[in-house]
């Protein structure tokens, strides 16, 4: 579930809980919350789960680049092989083919070098985007909890007035318990 819907909940439940007379306060259900806060616990992987899928994507589209290099200059050094094979005049052949190959050398290095440029990039934008993530589920949860802990504060003193309140009475008698 989203962490902002379990914030919504949140806010529902306290806006929507029984009031105590001649106060602001509202009692609410202690399970119903420690169920939600549980919830929003539980909600944060997530958040973490979506970085880290960011960052296995970057990591396939590194070693699809590396493979691709691969397969292009392991290509060019087989077609360099079989002009030189095919080729009845050697030297212009092998010319070609050192040539061939060190263009195709350039080329994969080329490659080589733009692929691990971009997964430099992707990677630094994944921990960017992750970290950033997980500083704003960390700062909503902080002040989700911080207001949670207020409103617990403000129930919690409301409670114990009435105890003060019906502490200070005298005990009712006997008979006026059973009539």
């Amino acid at each position: 579930m989203d962490l902002l819907n379990l914030v919504d909940k949140l806010e529902t439940l306290a806006t929507t809980s029984g009031k105590v007379p001649g106060t602001r306060k509202v009692l609410i259900d202690q399970e119903k919350v420690l169920d939600l806060v549980d919830q929003m616990r539980l909600g944060i992987p997530k958040d973490i789960q979506e970085a880290e899928e960011v960052m296995a994507r970057r990591e396939a589209i590194i070693n699809q680049s590396l493979l691709d290099a691969r397969r292009i200059k392991s290509s060019a050094e087989d077609e360099g092989r079989t002009k030189v094979n095919e080729s009845e005049i050697v030297a212009v052949a092998q010319a070609q083919a050192d040539e061939m190959l060190a263009e195709a050398k350039q080329r994969a290095d080329a490659l080589v070098q733009d692929a691990q440029k971009r997964a430099h990039q992707n990677m630094q934008e994944a921990q960017t985007f992750a970290d950033n993530r997980i500083e704003e589920a960390n700062r909503y949860s902080q002040e989700t909890l911080y207001n949670l802990e207020q409103n617990l504060s403000m129930v919690l003193n409301s409670v114990r007035r009435g105890l003060d309140s019906l502490e200070g009475q005298p005990p009712v008698s006997q008979e006026v318990q059973t009539a």
